[in-house]
């Protein structure tokens, strides 16, 4: 007898009959940030830079940190280290290295906007008059330290584009080395501010590791450091590019 399962009844995600996480929009309430905006080396940017993008110059990258207290995946918290780019003129931020502390926002954003999030334990807190980001994997090696303070609020946040993901999916061939799938996927989310504060901030890589090397891109300049509070709406992605 044959199997029943069409495509046409698969669950959204696998397991195809008890779905890892749900369909988006995915829903933020009350998301807390840290960003903070440097100029870095343009040769160390485009080595992971996929091929389709252009560098914005002088080239920059971003490391923020954020406590998500409600969200339709389960609170959790989240470190990204992205690169301002373009894709056919436009600008865009592309995700280099992101990590997370639960596993339904994990799934998600690596199937859904290819997003190559890890597992890591990640920390966002006040202390005095700072806001702190620290990010460790494993447990004990501090990768990367963020420090702001807020001391005045901030001006109009320009828009940098969609965040943008390169989907990577393996071949199951032995000995293929191309990859079954290899497409940038952008992700047009919407932003609702209630609070932005800038101020003075700093970055740190207190330990380095080969296997999760946040230390990538150097940190010539620091350019802006905000603290923000809002909501976001976190829509499906588009395909806007195949490698």
């Amino acid at each position: 007898m044959k199997g029943r399962l069409t495509l046409d009844r698969l669950g959204y995600s696998m397991p195809s009959d008890a779905p890892a996480f749900q369909a988006p929009p995915y829903h933020y309430r009350n998301a807390q940030a840290i960003s903070i905006k440097f100029e870095t080396d343009p040769e160390a940017a485009l080595d992971v830079l996929p091929a389709p993008l252009e560098l914005m110059e002088p080239a920059a990258a971003n490391l923020s940190f954020y406590w998500y207290p409600f969200t339709t995946f389960g609170p959790y918290h989240e470190a990204i280290l992205r690169l301002y780019a373009r894709h056919e003129g436009k600008p865009l931020t592309y995700v280099a290295q992101i990590f997370v502390d639960t596993e339904p926002p994990m799934l998600a954003g690596r199937e859904v906007w290819g997003y190559p999030k890890k597992l890591a334990s990640i920390g966002f807190e006040r202390d005095k008059d700072m806001v702190v980001g620290w990010l460790e994997r494993p447990r004990g090696v501090r990768l990367a330290t963020a420090i702001m303070r807020p001391e005045q609020p901030a001006g109009p946040l320009s828009s940098n584009g969609p965040t943008t993901g390169l989907r990577i999916i393996p071949s199951a061939t032995p000995g293929e080395t191309r990859p079954a799938l290899a497409e940038l996927v952008a992700a047009d989310t919407q932003h609702t501010i209630r609070e932005a504060w800038e101020g003075p901030g700093s970055i740190s890589f207190p330990d380095r590791s080969v296997l999760d090397p946040v230390d990538r891109f150097p940190v010539r300049k620091i350019l802006k450091a905000v603290y923000m509070e809002y909501d976001i709406m976190l829509p499906a992605g588009r395909v806007i590019a195949r490698l």
